[in-house]
């Protein structure tokens, strides 16, 4: 079994269990001898059977007169165990990375992933020389739909129909041609309901226990090329009509001559982005985006998204395979190329590594890839997928990745309430998301009660180290096209380009042999809080420091360079957008 892997395949006879009382082993008694890096096939785990995380307590962590086990002990008592299986460890290398950076020994120890009984976990947990945690699913962190803008009835109230009615829609562009690939939601009385359309942009929505007539709302996001837009009211059908056409706007009216055309959009004004050198591109650093993959295929990808890997699949060939387009849309934001065309990247030249952790990804597999940037001396790791629930053993693993001068940037997440796990630690910097009137085609710039600039979204939550850009975004998609999104973790993606930015070109990251720990992670992020500036209009309580301003940042003035341009007016609707840094 390679290091940090799963084990699959045919069973194999284990021996009993020694009855020990309470049903735990007594750790200190076995031999200490360390297990070898043997390969071994394990059967499918028994129908309820559940998948935990199992670790040795750290020494410091143990109460008093507590013993330590070492882990090849706690591993040879869990392969001995009948009522356990170890599927695969957390074991990272020494010889590359962790060695070198926490002495005497890292902050999270060796971790057996295993299958086993819920009550046996219960008991094995009982041990304090042990930690025992659940390998939760890795989420993206949004609201839950029940607590969503339009709100959605408890689905165990809904009265579903004897035939579920049917609801089509045809999605044309304002071109008037069919939009293929475009995701289609139907916001009802009860549950969601969701389409894609076919290659004559029509979906076939199906409705469990509503009619066409009870759906509240319509929302249609197409892959690339066009906004996304949302119906409802008197734009729904009306009576005795089961069908209707939404029409969708091309970038191209929105940005004369676009993608041809290159563009910089309002989150890169607004954090005074182009009134850098345009020689500012993060050439040298390393970023490592741990999401849903990257298609590095993109025209504006292809030359910056160097390698990954995927963690879920255990291979090195599938991590360009972006199952959603999340891990695309913030690559783009970071590092699109510089090629007048399309839009340009914060670090167009810094080096993306695509670390897939959905779907089906675990928390065992988001500290496998964690142990990646520390051994691949990855200098910054967006983390934009979340767990229900807080890991010790994940935050343990961060506090070794900022040892190792690594450091960890996460989108608070969707939620509106409180910020997501692990982005809460504070050894991550969470990042919130500020939206724009007048960025939004659909959105008129002025309302009454509406704030003429800039302003909060609903979606950010409460807790955020600082806000960044996170609304009508214009990034890169999953078709080789370009489509605007929203969310914290585009936000993330604009303070982790910036980031690389100062890594690459701040004159205090360029001394020779800069040393790579802690203090290298805390003076980044102190360099980014301390260039924050609060703004008019939004949430106190949820923009944190406030907007990084990108040229204070960098220890730059506004008239750094000859080419410097005056900044945009943040407070005044509609920010206008400019050609490429170069």
């Amino acid at each position: 079994m390679s290091e940090g892997g799963d084990r699959t395949g045919a069973g194999r006879d284990k021996p009993a269990a020694t009855n020990r009382p309470g049903g735990a082993p007594s750790l200190g008694e076995a031999a200490e001898a360390e297990l070898p890096g043997r390969a071994r096939s394990v059967p499918e785990p028994p129908a309820g059977w559940g998948r935990f995380l199992v670790a040795p307590r750290p020494l410091g962590l143990l109460p008093g007169g507590v013993p330590p086990v070492e882990p090849s002990v706690l591993l040879a008592l869990l392969e001995e165990d009948s009522e356990v299986q170890v599927l695969g460890h957390v074991r990272p290398s020494r010889s590359r990375g962790l060695g070198a950076i926490a002495e005497p020994l890292p902050a999270c120890p060796p971790v057996a992933i295993v299958a086993m009984p819920p009550e046996r976990a219960r008991a094995l947990a009982a041990n304090p020389q042990v930690v025992v945690e659940v390998d939760q699913a890795l989420v993206y962190p949004v609201a839950n739909p029940l607590a969503a803008a339009v709100p959605a009835a408890d689905p165990a109230l809904a009265v579903p129909l004897a035939e579920p009615a049917t609801m089509t829609v045809r999605v044309r562009g304002s071109d008037k041609t069919p939009v293929p690939g475009a995701h289609v939601w139907a916001i009802c009385c009860t549950t969601p309901a969701h389409a894609v359309t076919d290659s004559s942009g029509t979906a076939t929505l199906v409705l469990p226990a509503d009619t066409a007539q009870t759906v509240r709302a319509l929302y249609v996001r197409p892959i690339g090329g066009y906004w996304p837009t949302r119906l409802q009211g008197a734009d729904l059908p009306q009576d005795g009509q089961a069908e209707a056409v939404v029409t969708v706007r091309t970038l191209a009216e929105t940005f004369e001559g676009f993608p041809a055309r290159a563009m910089t959009g309002w989150g890169q004004q607004i954090m005074r982005l182009h009134q850098i050198p345009p020689t500012f591109r993060g050439h040298g650093t390393t970023v490592a985006l741990l999401d849903s993959g990257i298609h590095a295929a993109h025209p504006d990808l292809k030359d910056t998204v160097v390698g990954g890997r995927d963690f879920v699949a255990g291979d090195d060939r599938t991590w360009d395979q972006d199952a959603t387009g999340h891990g695309t849309w913030c690559a783009g934001v970071i590092a699109a190329a510089d090629n007048r065309t399309g839009i340009t990247g914060i670090a167009a030249d810094t080096q993306l590594h695509a670390l897939k952790l959905y779907p089906h990804g675990r928390i065992s597999h988001l500290l496998q890839a964690l142990d990646w940037c520390i051994t691949h001396g990855i200098d910054l790791a967006q983390i934009n997928l979340a767990s229900e629930q807080p890991s010790q053993l994940l935050a343990w693993k961060i506090l070794d990745v900022r040892a190792a001068g690594t450091t960890c940037i996460a989108p608070a997440g969707d939620t509106h309430t409180a910020t997501a796990f692990p982005a809460s630690l504070p050894t991550v910097l969470s990042v919130g998301a500020l939206a724009h009137t007048g960025t939004h085609p659909d959105v008129p710039p002025t309302g009454p009660g509406m704030w003429p600039g800039p302003h909060t979204p609903a979606y950010t939550p409460v807790g955020a180290d600082l806000i960044a850009p996170g609304a009508a975004v214009v990034t890169t998609a999953l078709d080789g096209d370009y489509t605007p999104a929203d969310g914290t973790a585009l936000a993330a993606a604009h303070v982790t380009g910036l980031a690389a930015l100062l890594i690459a070109h701040h004159d205090q990251f360029r001394t020779p042999h800069h040393p790579r720990t802690h203090a290298h992670v805390d003076h980044l992020t102190t360099l980014l809080r301390a260039s924050c500036r609060p703004l008019p209009g939004t949430d106190p309580d949820r923009n944190g420091a406030g907007l990084p301003d990108a040229p204070t940042a960098l220890g730059l003035t506004t008239s750094a360079w000859p080419g410097a341009v005056p900044a945009p007016d943040i407070t005044q609707p509609g920010p206008q957008y400019a050609g490429p840094r170069s």
